[in-house]
């Protein structure tokens, strides 16, 4: 577990929405993450040159070669383009690192296979536009599993942004297993811990009761309209 502590305005959601950032990209496309944050205008860094980059540092599983992802986004006619984006790795211990995937404005070069290598073949990659991604392309097919292992990694972080006014809302009835990334589901996750995880459910309301005053109990309940009502109970 991972906890970031810090004053508002100094960066911790920040932080996460770079992997929701990235999610959003290999899910949706570039240019569907960038305009949703406010484009260049409000992604970029106040008085600084240059492109948006992001550098990931990450092991597959324990003992593998530390591969590092780098994305630079640039913008060109108010719409996101790849400047710049490659992985590569060092799989032995003297040497340079390898790169075994390159991109910048769609078109760059990749060697696929289990463990690529700097003697293995380079193949020409083409994509259909500057805001396209290779990893989010090649991540998709079996001969680049180095890509997909990447593309998997980051689209199965899940990162929610709760809010107040997003819960107190009434949701059609029906147990869900996770929250949505804006928290607005969560009456359908306390149905889910009630029918499946009820053990779970009453741990989390006795922290609760642990921190937060007079709190006795939070129960989703069944409206005669079908819809789920959260009820959050004062203790006596």
């Amino acid at each position: 577990m991972t906890v970031l502590l810090g004053p508002n305005g100094s960066g911790k959601s920040t932080v996460f929405d770079v992997f929701a950032f990235l999610a959003e990209c290999f899910e949706s496309g570039l240019r569907g993450a960038w305009d949703r944050r406010g484009r260049a205008k409000e992604l970029m860094t106040r008085g600084a040159d240059g492109p948006l980059t992001i550098e990931i540092k990450y092991r597959e599983r324990p003992g593998t070669p530390l591969i590092t992802y780098h994305l630079s986004v640039t913008e060109a006619r108010r719409r996101p383009v790849v400047a710049s984006e490659w992985l590569h790795w060092k799989r032995k211990p003297y040497g340079a690192p390898f790169r075994f995937l390159e991109n910048s404005r769609g078109s760059g070069q990749a060697v696929s296979g289990e463990m690529p290598d700097e003697e293995d073949e380079r193949v020409d990659i083409a994509l259909n536009s500057p805001d396209l991604l290779a990893v989010n392309a090649l991540g998709q097919f079996r001969e680049h599993p180095r890509v997909a292992a990447l593309r998997t990694f980051i689209t199965g972080w899940h990162v929610s942004y709760l809010s107040a006014d997003s819960a107190r809302g009434q949701p059609e009835a029906g147990p869900q297993e996770r929250l949505t990334k804006r928290g607005d589901n969560l009456a359908n996750v306390v149905q889910y811990l009630e029918e499946q995880q009820p053990l779970q459910l009453k741990r989390t309301i006795a922290a609760l009761r642990a921190r937060v005053p007079r709190i006795e109990r939070v129960i989703a309940d069944t409206m005669l309209d079908g819809r789920l009502l959260l009820q959050i109970k004062d203790a006596p």
